[in-house]
Order: C-alpha cells, then sequence, then structure tokens
C-alpha cells in the first residue's frame, strides 16, 4: 500500500514538472517576451538545462503543495506569491540595476508579464494534479504555530536584512567575482580581499547596499507564507526554504542572451549557496513553536 502511494506521488510530481514547464512557454508566448528578447540559438544544450531547471522546480513545489496544511485558493495565494515574487520580482529588480544598459525595450515589462501569467497558470493546476484542491476528511494533525510577538519579528527581520547583505556580498566576491570574464562583462575591478570589495562598493556603488536590504525584505515577505502553511518542526521550515530558493537558481543554467555562459554559471553558483545558507536561517528563524493541537481537514485520494 505505501509503494503503491509513493507511486502515485511521483507520478503526480513529473506531472507537476511537466505542467510547469508547459505553463512558462505558453506564458513566454503570451507575453511577447520572445519577441522583445535578444535572439539567442536553440540547441541540445537547451534540452538538459531545461529539464534541470523543470525537476527542480516542480519537485520543490509539489513538496511544499503537499506537506501544507492549507488547500484551494488560499494555498494557490500562498505559493503564487512565494513564486512570482522569488522567480521575477526581486530578480529583476537587480537586473534593472546591474544589467538596463543590456536589456531590450520593453523586456522588463515582458518578463514581469511573462512570470505571473505562467505562476498563474501553473499554480491551481499543480495543486488540483496533486489533490489538494480541497479538504475532506477531518483529522488531527500538527499543532498551529505559536503567533509571533512584535519585538520577536522585528529583531529577526531586522537579523536578516543584516545576514542577507553580509552572504550577497560575501558569495558575490568569493565565488561570482572571482570570474575575469564576469569582472570584465560588468567592468569591476579586480579588489585583493572581501574588505576592500566592501570598502570599493561603499565608495564608488553606495546604492548596493539600500538595494540589498530591499530585497532582502521582499525576500521575508514572500516567503513567509509557506512558513506559515507548512507547520512542520523549524529544522524542516528551514529545509523547505532553502530548497525553495535554491531551485529557481537553476534558471541560469539555461542559454542565457544577455551574458556569457562563464559569466551565468559563476552566477548559478554564487546564488545556489547564497540561496540555500540564507534560506535555511529565513525558515528556521521566520517559523514559531507549535501550540495545541487543531482539528482539519485532510484531502482523500
Amino acid at each position: 500500500m505505501q509503494i503503491k502511494k509513493a507511486l502515485v506521488i511521483s507520478l503526480r510530481g513529473l506531472v507537476v514538472c511537466l505542467l510547469f514547464s508547459l505553463c512558462m512557454a505558453v506564458s513566454v508566448f503570451l507575453s511577447g517576451l520572445a519577441s522583445v528578447a535578444p535572439p539567442q540559438q536553440t540547441s541540445g544544450h537547451f534540452f538538459l538545462p531545461l529539464l534541470i531547471f523543470s525537476l527542480s522546480v516542480g519537485i520543490v513545489v509539489s513538496y511544499l503543495i503537499l506537506r501544507s496544511n492549507w488547500y484551494g485558493w488560499t494555498l494557490a495565494g500562498a505559493m503564487f506569491v512565494a513564486m512570482y515574487g522569488i522567480s521575477t520580482v526581486v530578480n529583476q529588480i537587480e537586473s534593472v540595476y546591474f544589467l538596463s544598459s543590456k536589456l531590450s525595450h520593453g523586456m522588463i515589462r515582458a518578463i514581469f508579464v511573462q512570470g505571473a501569467i505562467g505562476t498563474t497558470l501553473f499554480v491551481p493546476l499543480a495543486i488540483l494534479v496533486l489533490g489538494k484542491w480541497r479538504a475532506a476528511v477531518p483529522s488531527m494533525v500538527s499543532p498551529a504555530p505559536t503567533p509571533m510577538r512584535a519585538a520577536s519579528a522585528v529583531w529577526r527581520v531586522i537579523l536578516l536584512v543584516v545576514v542577507f547583505v553580509f552572504l550577497y556580498m560575501f558569495f558575490g566576491y568569493y565565488v561570482a567575482w572571482q570570474n575575469p570574464e564576469l569582472r570584465k562583462y560588468y567592468g569591476g575591478p579586480d579588489w585583493p580581499t572581501f574588505l576592500d570589495a566592501i570598502k570599493g562598493n561603499w565608495r564608488d556603488s553606495r546604492w548596493i547596499f539600500p538595494l540589498a536590504s530591499f530585497r532582502a525584505l521582499l525576500f521575508v515577505a514572500f516567503v513567509y507564507p509557506l512558513i506559515r502553511m507548512l507547520r512542520v518542526d523549524r529544522w524542516e521550515s528551514a529545509t523547505a526554504v532553502a530548497l525553495f530558493l535554491g531551485c529557481w537558481t537553476t534558471a541560469l543554467l539555461l542559454p542565457n542572451p544577455l551574458m556569457p555562459a562563464s559569466v551565468a554559471r559563476s552566477h548559478f553558483w554564487e546564488t545556489l549557496m547564497f540561496s540555500l545558507v540564507f534560506g535555511a536561517l529565513l525558515g528556521w528563524l521566520m517559523s514559531t513553536p507549535r501550540s495545541s493541537i487543531i482539528k482539519i481537514a485532510l484531502t482523500v485520494d
């Protein structure tokens, strides 16, 4: 019986992965992104990265949906906010800052529209396939989270902002900035030490610090609904958020018309390491102990 259930869940997860690819493809067409993006050559090297990207996102999203104690439109709303916020909003804010001179006219708008369309199509379908659209059988489940006090929430958010900025600079210097092609691409100096990089950015690109702080707040806001809906132990919340943030970095493995492959690959390792570390801390700090047992309804197959 357990083997049959595992096979059913695995098949549903694979369907979710396929749906993600299809919804993203449809959204590229409907948003007009293909017409405004720089041309690129599609080859056999495109399909393996696409497979990795689709499997990574599909598996992680399936895990989050299946572990959620929310259902229907409430679950769909939480997943939409997290997916669209992390995959599109926070990433494109950085793109506007660093790559505005390399983006064609109308491309940023098309990317935002494409992300919204793709996520809107994908999330309800994934929830339906995984059988989490409605609850049917009442059952005792894990305790509800203890409400977080305002003072506690404030210091946690402040700590997350500070850690975000540090990790952003740390992995940016020790992983991405060590690539000579990446330094040439952005036209930046070869700082001899991490401290020199901090001083140089403060002197020449001071806006990068408030920008990173603002992005940190967005990360917290977009991911917090996921943490609330899971109602699991803190270690699992930390793991889930780390995987969720990390899965989106695999998009950098896809052929990118805006940057050379070497630059994109350095950014992939940079953002993957950052996402796993910061995501784990975010999931741990923003989750709370459980209170009394509550009764909710569980989905039946």
